[in-house]
């Protein structure tokens, strides 16, 4: 009898869990809640946006705040009484009634400009080696500073190790797709997916790609192409020029890209580093510059021949800020991650301090300004890279390899501008397209 009763009460207790599971929505693949038809709150000011992803008719909402005070929602959408925080909503819909656990931002301002850096294979160890050798003490890279920091997952699709493509698509299309694939539903459909990029062109805003490897390398093709594969270099290069078309193309050159494609695409288009230099931003609005045919040369190598990322990032910032209406910018320290695959800790080193020296570049650019949100992150980790001894500045510290491909360990993510919960909780790299984009719904 005793074993009946143990049985029925498992299955009574199983039977409510999967009530209390069906009465909060679905749970997402990182542990939160997740409601069929929401994704979650955002509010612009004092307007209220829903964001859904089926449709439906909302017939009655209802807030309440981490304090579990009621908020009041006025008939013209003005929205009083909650403000950012982990939050609970009751929705009625036609479908029915509806609660969810969720986090509601608060948006103070909608930024005119958006700024993306990701260093490509840069993980945790790799911003504290980093931070050793500038300084002689980790967490003092000038991006660990920012406001608000937080860790991401980077799966893709179809493998827990991401490659670059599968992860910059999900930060740029905020969609999983599979290795090796630039910014298609892959699995899926097969159509193309909108990138971060091509929606803020669609709102008016100046767009560019800047990058220390070739500029139709996987992570800058994500934002600016749609291929089934990464290495289809031709075709990439044809879906800027007569797709996205970003105002600013810095990078390397070769790999599907020509001087005389980017011309006849109404690109100015510089090759060399005095010609880049001279390029004036008032009377340049599609600007090409690549450097050779291949990646830019490693910043240890001291190779001057061509300008590096803080100084091509200055350049696309000048040209960019001539829009009014704003613009988005992707910036990429491209060869961190080729230096971990070859487990190199010091041309990682320098390649990351050259990465911090081009945020720090948009820091200067944005000090005093309050329209400027901006993100820093990475694709994945590389090499899993563990920092073993602190040798003291300038000198490399003592470091262990684990692999030379990528891994699955977390990234950092750090953000500084007009929203201070952008980065919140269990937080994926789809979310990056949704933390952009949540602004301009």
């Amino acid at each position: 009898m005793k074993k009946y009763c143990v049985i029925l009460l498992l299955l009574f207790t199983i039977s409510l869990l999967l009530f209390w599971q069906c009465s909060l929505g679905n749970r997402t693949d990182d542990g939160g809640i997740l409601l069929d038809k929401y994704r979650k709150i955002v509010l612009v000011g004092d307007v209220e946006t829903i964001h859904a992803t089926a449709s439906s008719t909302h017939q009655e909402i209802i807030w309440y705040s981490s304090d579990e005070s009621v908020a009041t929602v006025s008939d013209s959408g003005e929205v009083s009484g909650i403000s950012s925080g982990n939050a609970i909503i009751h929705v009625g819909t036609e479908d029915g009634p509806y609660q969810q656990s969720c986090y509601v931002t608060v948006v103070a301002d909608i930024p005119d400009n958006i700024i993306l850096c990701i260093g490509d294979g840069m993980g945790f160890e790799q911003v504290k080696a980093a931070g050793i050798y500038k300084t002689g003490v980790s967490g003092s890279l000038e991006f660990e500073s920012l406001e608000y920091a937080n860790q991401m997952s980077t799966y893709s699709a179809d493998n827990w190790i991401t490659d670059s493509a599968a992860s910059a698509t999900a930060m740029a299309t905020g969609h999983k797709v599979n290795n090796h694939v630039v910014s298609t539903a892959i699995p899926g459909d097969g159509s193309e997916l909108v990138t971060v990029l091509e929606f803020l062109k669609d709102k008016g805003k100046s767009t560019g790609l800047v990058t220390t490897t070739h500029i139709t390398d996987a992570t800058p093709a994500c934002f600016g192409a749609h291929e089934k594969s990464r290495t289809n270099y031709d075709a990439i290069a044809s879906d800027y020029v007569n797709g996205s078309k970003p105002n600013v193309l810095f990078g390397g050159g070769g790999f599907g890209i020509t001087a005389a494609m980017m011309e006849s695409a109404g690109y100015h288009t510089v090759t060399t580093k005095d010609d880049f230099v001279a390029v004036d931003p008032l009377l340049s609005e599609y600007v090409s510059a690549q450097f050779g045919t291949d990646n830019l040369p490693y910043m240890y190598d001291e190779d001057t021949t061509y300008p590096d990322l803080s100084q091509m990032t200055e350049k696309a910032l000048a040209i960019l800020q001539q829009d009014d209406d704003g613009f988005f910018l992707l910036v990429e320290g491209g060869r961190i991650d080729h230096a971990c695959h070859s487990n190199d800790i010091i041309r990682a080193i320098y390649e990351t301090v050259e990465f911090e020296d081009a945020v720090s570049t948009v820091l200067t650019w944005m000090s005093g300004r309050e329209d400027t949100l901006l993100i820093v992150t990475a694709d994945h980790e590389t090499g899993g890279l563990r920092v073993v001894v602190n040798n003291g500045p300038g000198v490399a510290p003592d470091v262990t390899w684990s692999t030379d491909y990528h891994t699955g360990a977390g990234v950092p993510v750090y953000a500084s501008g007009s929203d201070e919960n952008i980065i919140f909780g269990e937080f994926d790299n789809t979310h990056i397209y949704y933390a952009i984009s949540d602004y301009f719904e």
